[in-house]
């Protein structure tokens, strides 16, 4: 129940489902002068986090701290560890395990295995759903199949398939670690993640903690070309993918402020 809680919850604080709470709760009280308002107010919430001006500041804030952690040579390490997320599990009509927009991680994962970095690649990710009978395997378990056929041996990965997030994946990499005897970890993720991964994994792995970046959604300042007058309208009208990128740069900056006030940072 907790579990499913943490992902409830946080859906009425997002801008869709806050808005959408705003809007509804407008045409209940349409009567009262303050309907019209909560409505607009809600309207105009999903119309700015829509914009995609507003969705590229906030990606660029997270992408920026990942470079600054990210150090310019990435030493040797125990292991690396590639975080869940970015994988389609192989079931029909796919013919197999599929890449999707942070599949970068497992690729950076195995480019650093091949260059040496590390003797160990640790595979991340449980099954997370609230279907019944529900036939999607572990995320950790076809990423290893995938894995191996980019090139890594079988008997250097080592599967994690129990975590459902960020901090239960660190809480398992600590008991992994322990039996191994390993002390550091390259720990590679998407850019806007890495800000909020690197914090939860050195306050609860214990393990001298290594960030690498990838999956960058933008391209640096100097590479993104002038703004003219048809961009700078286009990025003032709401676009889906503009809201879905909002959404998740939300998600990581407030669960950063949550390990603030926690005096996690």
């Amino acid at each position: 129940m907790g579990f499913l809680l943490s992902k409830l919850l946080p859906l009425f604080v997002y801008p869709l489902g806050a808005g959408l709470l705003l809007m509804g709760l407008g045409l209940l009280g349409r009567r009262r002068r303050w309907g019209p308002s909560l409505s607009a107010a809600g309207i105009g919430l999903v119309w700015l986090a829509s914009m995609p001006w507003l969705s590229r500041q906030l990606v660029r804030s997270l992408e920026d701290q990942a470079v600054r952690l990210t150090p310019a040579t990435l030493p040797s390490a125990d292991a690396v560890l590639v975080l869940g997320g970015g994988l389609l599990p192989p079931l029909a009509p796919r013919r197999g395990v599929e890449v999707a927009d942070a599949g970068d991680r497992l690729l950076t994962g195995v480019d650093l295995i091949r260059e040496g970095k590390a003797p160990w690649l640790v595979v991340s990710g449980g099954r997370v759903s609230f279907n019944a009978g529900d036939p999607t395997p572990p995320e950790a378990s076809y990423a290893a199949s995938l894995a191996q056929k980019l090139g890594v041996p079988a008997e250097q990965i080592v599967r994690s398939e129990g975590p459902r997030n960020t901090a239960e994946e660190a809480i398992a990499l600590r008991s992994i670690a322990r039996e191994r005897g390993w002390h550091s970890l390259l720990l590679v993720t998407s850019a806007t993640h890495l800000p909020r991964a690197t914090a939860t994994f050195r306050r609860l792995s214990g393990l001298e903690i290594v960030p690498v970046a990838c999956d960058f959604q933008l391209a640096a300042r100097n590479q993104s070309g002038q703004t003219t007058a048809e961009s700078l309208l286009l990025d003032l009208m709401p676009q889906a993918g503009a809201l879905a990128s909002t959404t998740s740069s939300l998600k990581e900056l407030l669960g950063l402020f949550v390990y603030r006030l926690k005096g996690w940072l």
